[in-house]
């Protein structure tokens, strides 16, 4: 019945979303009056061939008839494809990951199914049902119709939309989209240029017309079918990882005698916040005193694949150590940084636990199995372990991509001043976006709550012992990443975020020594990240605090990173210098790598006995990770994959050289990162315009 659903009533369904959406604010009964109207409007041609004479039925019934209607079934065939499997099915085999919980594990390309029969029923069986009702005349209009549909959504979605940002796993960016007044001119031209050729093609070369749907047909079906055999691919593999998941609830243990390491890597956690943070919540400065605040550091690259390496690994894992290997491929390189940290440590008798390594195995879910050669290192999935409210929200989650996968389509395929409209904020027309049940966080993206109870219960996974035995934790958490507007001034997930009031209050947010951060002036990407930190460190401060009362405060060492940070302008440093022919960097805007704060990282480091919040401006790379992690702990420190000690040389040679490339590690895992753009960094201080360079 679900099946029959999707193929029959929900394409009737979404119609009437577009139609109520339209006039949201007009009060009823004008929408429902608008409804009837237009399938008034719809049924007039219907009911005029009704009406008409049976010899002028017979009439339209001829050999050119036929052809239409052929051409009519080909042009809605090839947009049902095009709407219903094609792009659905790239977007679930780019990350098929994010679709996936490691805990409740289901394969999505059950998300395919449904939105392959909406697609169908939509484009393809809805028109011909009401082709087959038309007179012959009024059946060439609705073909050529179709078929220009179907060559504009093709333009639209292979050249136009694509420079929107990073899309989660609801079909919802980061930020508003919009398109340039030039792209949106650009794109209407090109799209009344290609349906003025189409509708004159029709005319002239109906059957020079239909051949190129057919084949359009089969290659979209082609290349769908690669699509469909990668996903199944990669999920097996993510099948593989679920599998080895265990009831056992993540905890990792601190000595109060013996000495304890912690690394927590925040990913993309933005360190230029830090000193407007602090100084917002002044109880953070207290809970935070002991840390020494780096605020000069450099990362090797604005994505997870680039620059985590150098995190885990020392100055072996930069883009010149990683080139420098080439009979490494990048997935190997990526588990022997992984593993340098653990090693060490696990070496030297300390105990350790490894919670969410990134991309450990080259696997958007970590395969922790990189470990399993020292069963002695404990490995968890942290993130969506503690989310008590999971199985709820992910049914809500399968009610939401079964609509919006296919909505996505249809507003990739749809004219680029119609896309934001089309997209709705995320909404995508959904009268019933706002009803999601009673739950307070019904709607909050699962996501962020994955990440941020985890650190909400970092008290809870931590076990205080009174043995000697030396700990070493290195977790990560992506809550810094997966940003969210909270509610202020607490900065807490919840349904129906209103900060109007505290905003109006509070427009800007300023440092101990004066300097001002404007979170007033509409720059919603810089508003979200710095909510996401906040509750990072509001959530830390208080599990510092226990650490305070459990007695092993002192005797541990711990060290918040970042592996990048993001575009928001913080350096005010544009590398671009006023040049328009900037590289290309798949999945990244100009905008985006070209701001020197993606390569300004958080490194904050508490040391042993350490009292003071301090600021050091030294030159700093998030590649020195290692060497404090392992400082008077582990003489001699090395990498056991080439027998070379960890140094620290690299970071005073002066000069640092940086990569930009793709996200995708499921297309970037060659031996060396694909199409890089290459940055050059001179001197020691990054705030210095003048110290950075793309290569020519």
């Amino acid at each position: 019945m679900d099946l029959l659903s999707a193929l029959i009533l929900r394409p009737l369904s979404l119609v009437r979303d577009g139609v109520y959406a339209a006039l949201r604010n007009v009060p009823a009964p004008w929408p429902a009056v608008a409804l009837v109207l237009l399938a008034g409007l719809l049924l007039l041609p219907v009911l005029l061939r009704i009406g008409g004479s049976r010899r002028q039925a017979e009439k339209g019934r001829t050999h050119s008839d036929r052809k239409t209607f052929q051409l009519l079934v080909f042009a809605c065939l090839y947009l049902a494809i095009l709407v219903g499997l094609l792009i659905p099915s790239e977007i679930l085999n780019a990350s098929p990951g994010e679709f996936v919980d490691v805990q409740f594990y289901r394969n999505p390309d059950r998300y395919l199914l449904q939105t392959a029969l909406t697609g169908f029923g939509m484009f393809f069986l809805w028109p011909l049902v009401y082709g087959l009702l038309l007179s012959g005349r009024a059946r060439r209009i609705l073909a050529a119709v179709m078929t220009v549909l179907a060559g504009v959504g093709m333009i639209d979605y292979g050249f136009f939309g694509r420079g929107y940002g990073v899309i989660s796993s609801l079909l919802r960016y980061e930020t508003a989209i919009a398109s340039p007044l030039g792209t949106v001119l650009l794109n209407a031209l090109c799209l009344l240029a290609a349906a003025a050729g189409i509708v004159l093609a029709v005319r002239k070369w109906p059957s020079v017309v239909r051949a190129v749907c057919i084949y359009g047909c089969i290659a979209l079906t082609a290349m769908t079918a690669v699509n469909f055999i990668s996903m199944e691919q990669k999920t097996a593999e993510l099948k593989t990882i679920s599998s080895r998941e265990t009831e056992e609830t993540p905890s990792f243990r601190l000595s109060r005698s013996g000495k304890n390491v912690v690394v927590i890597m925040l990913d993309r956690a933005i360190g230029g916040f830090v000193p407007y943070i602090l100084n917002e919540r002044p109880e953070l400065a207290r809970q935070f005193a002991g840390f020494t605040w780096y605020p000069n550091t450099l990362s090797y690259g604005f994505h997870t694949n680039i620059a985590s390496p150098a995190l885990y690994g020392g100055y072996d894992y930069i883009p010149d150590g990683l080139e420098a290997r080439k009979d490494k491929m990048l997935p190997e390189k990526q588990n022997e940084a992984l593993k340098i940290m653990p090693w060490n440590f696990r070496k030297a008798g300390y105990e350790v636990t490894v919670c969410d390594a990134p991309y450990a195995n080259y696997q958007w879910i970590p395969d922790l199995s990189i470990y399993a050669d020292d069963p002695s290192i404990r490995t968890f999935h942290t993130i969506g372990r503690f989310n008590e409210y999971k199985e709820e929200i992910l049914r809500w989650e399968d009610q939401i991509r079964n609509r919006n996968l296919l909505c996505y389509s249809l507003m990739r395929t749809a004219p680029t001043l119609l896309q934001p409209f089309l997209y709705d904020g995320g909404n995508y027309l959904d009268p019933d976006a706002d009803v999601l049940g009673d739950h307070p966080l019904w709607g909050v993206s699962t996501d962020f709550l994955n990440s941020y109870m985890v650190m909400k219960n970092l008290s809870a996974m931590t076990e205080v012992t009174e043995e000697g035995t030396n700990t070493f934790l290195m977790l990560t958490n992506e809550m810094t990443h997966n940003v969210l507007e909270l509610q202020e001034p607490e900065y807490v997930p919840a349904r129906g975020v209103d900060n109007s009031a505290y905003d109006a209050e509070h427009p800007v947010r300023t440092s101990e020594d004066g300097r001002v951060l404007n979170l007033a002036e509409g720059d919603e990407l810089l508003r979200i990240h710095y909510q996401s930190d906040m509750a990072a460190f509001l959530l830390l401060g208080r599990w510092m605090d226990d650490l305070r009362e459990w007695g092993v405060w002192d005797n541990t060492r711990i060290i918040l990173v970042s592996d990048h940070s993001c575009y928001l302008g913080l350096t005010g440093i544009d590398l671009s210098h006023g040049r328009t022919d900037l590289p290309a960097v798949p999945g990244s805007s100009p905008e985006q790598w070209t701001d020197t704060t993606s390569y300004n990282p958080l490194l904050m480091v508490k040391d042993f006995g350490a009292s003071a919040l301090r600021t050091d401006d030294t030159f700093m790379t998030n590649a020195d990770t290692p060497l404090l992690a392992m400082k008077g702990l582990i003489p001699d420190p090395v990498n056991p994959f080439t027998d070379q000690p960890l140094t620290d040389a690299a970071r005073m040679s002066g000069e640092q050289h940086l990569i930009e490339s793709s996200w995708d590690i499921a297309t970037n895992n060659g031996a060396f990162f694909s199409d890089p753009v290459r940055i050059t960094f001179r001197g020691f201080d990054i705030f210095d315009p003048d110290a950075w360079s793309l290569e020519k």
